[in-house]
């Protein structure tokens, strides 16, 4: 394994390692390593679940050794090279326009300079303001303006005379940094004048038409600062309207003091905001409040645009615009997320204000709302290793005992089971028996204990650890080390994957006569049946394509297994063999999605907690979820990043749970594809 290569003068402790003979190391100043490994092609087929997570290494060392250090990396065979890495300091700070101070509270109180840190807009995002006008000639905003439509009066260009549209267009974009007036959260917004009002008041069927040309013409989010406390079927139909073109819509609360919500903001498909006072984060004297509110912006004393000028007002009109911003700027960095979705990641994402009641689900924040884009759902760490104690931590706060025999011993006690993140054949067939046990299934890689394992397994504090697999795949030092912990070890093994499968199946006291069997050579269609395996508790048994090993054929009849499911076409395993099985009955698609979808279609129970989505490519995120996906009947859904067929088919198919999880990080399922999945759950 890779990390052999610097084994011989590296001590291996956790994550970092530093060179042999320095106890008092960690007294000393440290530098760190980046360790760049040549790529092992025989390795491609059992990467883990983070791309590319084995090439890149990092190591820390004392100052004083670095020289040599680096000098021993770059001459290893097996090492592309080695240099020091490098700090990279944020460039975040407060913008330079002329009255920010104004403004300073608000975007601290929002997280929003936190969050400029890693704002990097994929896409122009459109804004309608559907409201009085905008200041057509104002500095701050005329080179964001984009065409809009005066429905006042259509002779006219859609200018402001008032300044209500225009104090909200710099609050949802006006130019930050330029130097002069305010800033904006988001950057580089086109903002739609859409006109609608002259004075204080127009009439529904205006806005209703506003609403309409916006989502017509491209509008990404509609700001209404704007509202009434009559509803109109059609003013409804208009915003669902907008809401089926993917378009966020973002309305007022109302200014006054009401347990009530105004028309539009009150509907669910709209991102309703009621106001706060940024100053002690309470709710605004005049905010309206109520149970359809979704979240809370500053609304007091906000300074921003006006007429040939700036000026300070008070209102939901106010939050709402901020609330836009804010949307736009997750929308500019996520463009692939629809209105709703970025609705959902304001609310979920938001920071609660325990003594504001009514007021949503709390203050927006910016930072948070870009983080839950990337984590929503998911249970991931850095590699496949962390992914799998994440699952682990998520699934068992603590260990029953159980009972097992091993070698013709009988074990009592609780159960951890470490498998081979690098070795499929071995670690799926131990899906089964994580099941019987209710135990975590913990990963191994390269040949040592990881830090995140090692302290998991405290944790969880077993008194006995089953390794699967033989040393090639569970190194000798692994098994010193979990013993080093004062837990008891059992290694479960055969002379080859198929020996061990069924050695495996041997120590788990099935009564079912049926069995699942599976290619030993390709991985993809043994984890489709991983967690029914383990929930429905059928042996594994691995064959080759054109042979059944005599170890699966001795167990089938010792076991009198009369009943056989074959998972795979015919390339997979052949005609031949399935003949040879007792009662075989094939499962397969065209592919492994489709043959995922088929395993659903035979074997997914009425009642679950869960559906579990996991890459297709890669095994081990599959494997470490199978024990817990079992426990509940819960399904496990192969992902493939480019073909959405099978998955759309599987999902409704499993339609009935309300929950998911995305397993491993954006390296196993993209950010985009993860909401792809998410869009799909709702739909």
């Amino acid at each position: 394994m890779r990390m052999r290569v610097i084994a011989s003068f590296i001590i291996v402790a956790g994550f970092i390692l530093l060179p042999a003979g320095l106890s008092n190391a960690e007294e000393q100043k440290k530098v760190q390593l980046l360790v760049v490994h040549k790529d092992q092609s025989d390795e491609v087929s059992t990467q883990s679940s983070e791309k590319g997570e084995d090439k890149f290494q990092v190591v820390t060392v004392p100052q004083k050794d670095v020289s040599s250090t680096l000098s021993k990396l770059n001459k290893h065979e097996d090492i592309e090279y080695a240099e020091v890495d490098q700090l990279v300091y944020t460039q975040a700070a407060p913008p330079i326009d002329t009255y920010f101070n104004q403004q300073s509270q608000d975007f601290e109180v929002m997280k929003i300079l936190e969050a400029w840190e890693t704002y990097h807009p994929q896409k122009e995002v459109t804004v309608a303001i559907v409201d009085s006008g905008i200041d057509l000639k104002h500095p701050e905003l005329r080179s964001r303006l984009i065409e809009g439509k005066n429905f006042i009066n259509e002779e006219e260009p859609p200018f402001d005379h008032t300044g209500h549209g225009t104090h909200v267009a710099g609050l949802v974009g006006a130019v930050t940094n330029n130097k002069m007036g305010i800033a904006s959260a988001a950057q580089k917004v086109k903002l739609m004048p859409v006109k609608v009002f002259e004075g204080k008041t127009t009439y529904m069927s205006t806005v209703i038409q506003g609403i309409r040309y916006a989502a017509d013409n491209g509008a990404d989010i509609i700001n209404l600062s704007l509202g009434s406390y009559s509803n109109m079927k059609a003013l409804e139909e208009a915003v669902e309207y907008a809401v089926d073109k993917g378009a966020l819509v973002v309305g007022a609360a109302g200014n006054d003091n009401e347990h009530a919500v105004l028309y539009p903001a009150t509907y669910s498909n709209v991102l309703a905001v009621g106001s706060v006072d940024s100053r002690d984060l309470t709710k605004s004297t005049f905010s309206n409040y109520g149970k359809t509110v979704n979240v809370s912006a500053p609304g007091t004393n906000i300074f921003s645009t006006w007429m040939d000028g700036y000026q300070t007002l008070d209102g939901t009109s106010m939050s709402t615009a901020i609330a836009s911003s804010v949307a736009s700027m997750v929308k500019q960095q996520y463009p692939f997320l629809k209105g709703l979705q970025v609705k959902g990641v304001l609310e979920a994402s938001s920071t609660p204000l325990k003594e504001v009641e009514l007021l949503g689900e709390g203050l927006i924040n910016a930072e948070e709302a870009f983080r839950h884009v990337q984590t929503k759902n998911r249970l991931s760490g850095l590699t496949s290793v962390e992914t799998a104690v994440e699952i682990s931590k998520a699934g068992w706060s603590s260990l029953e005992s159980k009972e097992l025999t091993i070698g013709g011993d009988r074990v009592n006690g609780s159960f951890v089971i470490l498998a081979s993140g690098e070795s499929f054949p071995d670690s799926l067939a131990a899906s089964p028996l994580g099941a019987y046990l209710d135990s975590p299934i913990l990963l191994v890689k390269n040949d040592r204990l990881s830090q995140s394992v090692s302290d998991e397994l405290r944790r969880l504090n077993p008194s006995h650890v089953v390794l699967v697999g033989g040393e090639n795949a569970i190194s000798k030092e692994v098994e010193k080390e979990v013993n080093t912990l004062s837990m008891e070890t059992h290694r479960i093994h055969g002379a080859d994957r198929y020996e061990t499968a069924v050695a495996i199946n041997k120590v788990i006291p099935y009564s079912s006569n049926k069995a699942f069997v599976v290619s030993g050579q390709n991985y993809p269609d043994a984890l489709s049946i991983a967690s029914y395996s383990g929930g429905m508790q059928y042996p594994v048994l691995f064959v080759q394509k054109e042979k059944v090993p005599q170890s699966a054929m001795e167990y089938i009849k010792e076991k009198n297994i009369t009943k056989t499911y074959v998972i795979g076409g015919k390339g997979i395993i052949s005609e031949e063999v399935a003949d040879n099985l007792p009662g075989d009955y094939r499962i397969y698609g065209l592919n492994r999605y489709e043959t995922n979808y088929k395993v659903h279609q035979t074997f997914a129970s009425k009642e679950w907690d869960s559906l579990y989505f996991a890459t297709g490519w890669k095994f081990p995120d599959a494997l470490s979820i199978s024990p817990l996906a079992a426990r509940t009947d819960s399904p496990v859904v192969l992902v493939d990043g480019d073909n959405n067929d099978s998955l759309k088919k599987s999902i409704e198919l499993l339609t009935t749970p309300s929950t998911y999880h995305i397993l491993g990080g954006s390296g196993a399922i993209s950010i985009e594809k993860a909401w792809e999945i998410d869009r799909f759950m709702s739909e």
